[in-house]
C-alpha cells in the first residue's frame, strides 16, 4: 500500500484496497484501508462510491478512527458543491501519516476542478470570491492564475476568466480499464 501510495498510483491504491476488503473475513477490514479507499475515491472524484463505502464500514470503526469521519465530511462537501467548505476541513484537520498524501492531492485537484468550473462559467468574478471558493489568499490566487491568460484588474478587484485548456484524451480516465476493474469484482462477488 506504501509503495503505490508513494508513486501516486492512486488507482492502483483504489484496486488494492478495495481487495483487501473484499479478502478481510466477514468482509471488514482495517480502519487504515478504509480510510485510504475513502480518501482515494474522494479525489477520484468517486463521491456515489465514497458515499456508499461510507455506509458500509461498520459504526465501530467509525467511531475508533476520527479521520474517516472527518473525511466523510470533506465527502459530503464536495456531494453539496461546496467547495470553499473543503479547504478548512481538509486543512485544519489532523491527518495520520498515510493520508497526508492523499488530503494534499485532494485540495490540489478541488482546486483545479474549480478553477475549470470558474473558467467555464464566470465572464467576470469579484477576487473576494476567487480567493473564497478557491481557499486562498489573493496573492496565492494571482499565482495560480498567472500562466492562465486570466486578467486580474486589481482597481477594481475583479478577475476575467478563461476556460482552462482541456485534458488530452491520454490523460482521461481509460473507460476499458473501468469497465474490466467492474466485471472483475462483479465476477468476483457472483463466483
Amino acid at each position: 500500500m506504501e509503495d503505490l501510495l508513494k508513486c501516486g498510483d492512486y488507482a492502483g491504491l483504489a484496486i488494492y484496497c478495495e481487495q483487501q476488503e473484499l479478502k478481510a473475513p466477514d468482509g471488514v477490514t482495517t480502519a487504515d484501508v478504509y480510510g485510504t479507499l475513502i480518501g482515494v475515491y474522494l479525489l477520484q472524484n468517486e463521491l456515489d462510491h465514497a458515499k456508499l463505502l461510507w455506509q458500509r464500514i461498520p459504526k465501530s470503526i467509525k467511531q475508533s478512527s476520527g479521520e474517516i469521519g472527518d473525511l466523510w465530511e470533506i465527502g459530503k462537501k464536495l456531494w453539496q458543491r461546496e467547495f470553499a467548505a473543503v479547504y478548512p476541513l481538509a486543512l485544519n484537520a489532523s491527518w495520520p501519516q498515510y493520508l497526508v498524501p492523499i488530503v494534499t492531492d485532494l485540495v490540489a485537484r478541488v482546486r483545479t476542478r474549480v478553477m475549470n468550473l470558474v473558467g467555464k462559467a464566470y465572464s467576470t468574478i469579484s477576487m473576494t470570491d476567487l480567493c473564497s471558493l478557491l481557499g486562498q489568499t489573493e496573492q496565492e490566487v494571482k499565482q495560480a492564475t498567472e500562466g492562465l491568460e486570466w486578467e486580474l484588474d486589481a482597481s477594481t478587484g475583479v478577475c476575467r476568466p478563461k476556460p482552462l485548456p482541456s485534458p488530452k484524451p491520454s490523460e482521461l480516465l481509460n473507460h476499458r480499464e473501468r469497465l474490466a476493474r467492474l466485471t472483475d469484482i462483479v465476477s468476483f462477488l457472483e463466483n
